[in-house]
């Protein structure tokens, strides 16, 4: 048993491969004993009575965009409000605090935004549980606008860090606030108002079984898909394009209508929210996957309302490190045999839908479609997987083959309990968009085949292809350590990472999923010590093994 011990000992010591600490990954502040606090800024009630009254009516329509929140005008900068800091190191930290009651999650829009090199800008929420993706100078744009995702609660911190000698000056000035009053913790404020899991009782969740035919596809084409935030309190969904020179140019397709008063460049889009614990059509309530699959900002390439789809590149690449996909297109505008939607309704996790009868194409109203047939238009009854709703707006269609063959426009279709109602959907026709007009930037073809190949299809390419190993892709973050009470596992990469937490003897003493941005171990009931942390990425099933000390 010695033996076999020493052994087990020396082979994790050679997995080893995090630094100690945090990386700089965490807010500066949260390691510092900071005495004085900047003042609470606090914004004005809303009606969310009136609120709710209008989205009564207005999620019953997908030809618009989901209304998670209201977007409050603000007028906030570094030189006039907040708190300075500065440390002894010479380095500085700026903080403004906002709270807006009642709020589920609140995010910011800046229309001027320049860090200088080094700097940094981190959001989060008061109980540090939630904390927005690190902003740093490659987020400067020429225009100077930035759209960031939300933080859980009704109170927003706003931390900027620059490093000693530092002589670029910062600038941030705040615009407007966006109140979440739905889609945030399932914990209801309002009668009637949950977070997630508001959408339909008769959705799948994606990773729902939906045909042997299709599975191994979906499989794949889920990660294109993402939750676009629009940044003016609005939600659509959308999906991720690949070209013809496969060169992973981050073009992401939604529909037309969702620009409407909206900016790309405040845009921020998240990928892979999708539940761990999936739900298939029985009304139950999907487990939450908190990721910070997230990005900020895009430029508008094309757009058309003849059939109704836009066409943006978002400003910055997709890291390397992401476990995404860049969806395959067919323009023939050939009839499917059957096509299956992905998409956010409601801007709940990531659902899918499946309609077995071919889309056919029509004409609605002058905009150019695939007809999804229920009810009182075209034959057929709607979907016989699922649905779609509002939010769901954007979102890709695709047809056997897994390709996309447009985005959803409208339609009638909704759960009528755990059932399709039996109604219409109606999506743009990729085939149009992809010729429609005389210039670049009302069409796809300039865009999606830049090498004037003449191809009619391409297919779906992931990002993530021949990665050596784990700890060389490994974007997680594990502090404090040495610990005495909890252990936090920042995780923004592996969207199924699993964990073994084990004592020098190799006997396991927690395990579980570690799938969250952060994460928490208590570690409060152990003696001081040596301990090792295994974490398995369940999807590569690569592995890798961290040292922890404890230390009370």
């Amino acid at each position: 048993m010695k033996k076999t011990t020493f052994f087990f000992i020396i082979y994790l010591y050679t997995l080893i491969a995090f630094s100690q600490g945090n990386g700089g990954e965490l807010p500066e502040s949260w390691d510092l004993d900071l005495t004085e606090q900047p003042e609470v800024i606090r914004l004005p009630p809303l009606d969310l009575e009136l609120i709710l009254q209008q989205d009564s009516i207005n999620d019953l329509d997908k030809s618009m965009p989901w209304r998670y929140g209201i977007e409050i005008p603000v007028n906030l900068n570094m030189q006039q409000n907040g708190l300075w800091t500065t440390l002894s190191n010479g380095g500085k930290i700026w903080r403004t605090t906002i709270q807006s009651h009642r709020a589920l999650n609140l995010s910011i829009n800046f229309d001027d935004f320049y860090l200088p090199s080094g700097a940094r800008l981190q959001l989060y929420n008061q109980d540090r549980t939630d904390v927005t993706r690190t902003y740093n100078n490659a987020q400067n744009r020429i225009n100077g606008q930035l759209g960031t995702w939300f933080v859980e609660g009704d109170i927003i911190w706003i931390e900027y860090y620059q490093p000693p000698h530092t002589r670029e000056t910062p600038r941030l000035q705040i615009n407007s606030v966006i109140h979440g009053y739905r889609m945030g913790s399932v914990n209801a404020l309002i009668d009637g108002v949950r977070g997630i899991n508001d959408s339909g009782e008769c959705n799948y969740d994606v990773n729902c079984p939906i045909g042997s035919d299709f599975d191994t596809k979906k499989d794949l084409v889920k990660k294109a898909v993402a939750l676009l935030n629009l940044g003016n309190g609005y939600l659509c969904s959308a999906v991720l394009v690949n070209n013809t020179q496969s060169d992973k140019t981050p073009y992401l397709l939604t529909a037309n209508h969702c620009l409407e008063n909206s900016s790309p460049a405040l845009w921020s889009i998240r990928f892979n929210w999708v539940s761990p614990t999936p739900v298939c059509g029985t009304g139950e309530d999907s487990g939450d996957l908190q990721t910070n699959f997230t990005i900020s900002g895009a430029e508008l390439k094309a757009n058309n309302n003849v059939s109704d789809f836009a066409l943006v590149e978002l400003f910055e690449r997709i890291p390397n490190s992401w476990d995404v996909a860049f969806a395959g297109w067919d323009n023939s505008d050939t009839d499917p045999l059957f096509e299956v939607g992905i998409h956010h309704p409601n801007g709940d996790i990531m659902k899918i839908c499946r309609d077995n009868s071919g889309a056919k194409k029509v004409d609605a109203n002058g905009t150019q479609v695939w007809l999804i047939g229920g009810g009182t238009h075209g034959s057929g009854n709607g979907w016989e997987i699922g649905t779609t709703e509002s939010g769901s707006s954007g979102s890709p269609l695709f047809d056997e083959n897994g390709r996309i063959i447009g985005q959803l426009y409208a339609g009638q279709s909704a759960c009528n309990g755990l059932t399709n109602n039996g109604e219409y959907d109606i999506y743009g026709r990729f085939g149009i968009s992809w010729n429609t007009g005389n210039t670049a930037q009302s069409r796809l073809m300039d865009w999606l085949d830049p090498i004037s190949s003449g191809q009619t299809t391409v297919e779906t390419i992931q990002n993530l292809l021949n990665i050596p190993d784990f700890e060389q892709i490994g974007e997680i973050k594990i502090y404090p350590n040495p610990a005495s009470t909890t252990i936090t596992v920042m995780n923004n990469r592996f969207p199924h990472l699993s964990f073994q937490f084990l004592n020098v003897m190799g006997q396991r003493i927690h395990a579980g999923s570690l799938s969250n941005t952060m994460n928490t171990i208590n570690v409060a009931n152990l003696a001081d010590g040596v301990y090792f942390l295994y974490l398995l990425d369940e999807d590569s099933k690569n592995s890798i093994t961290k040292k922890i000390i404890i230390n009370k």
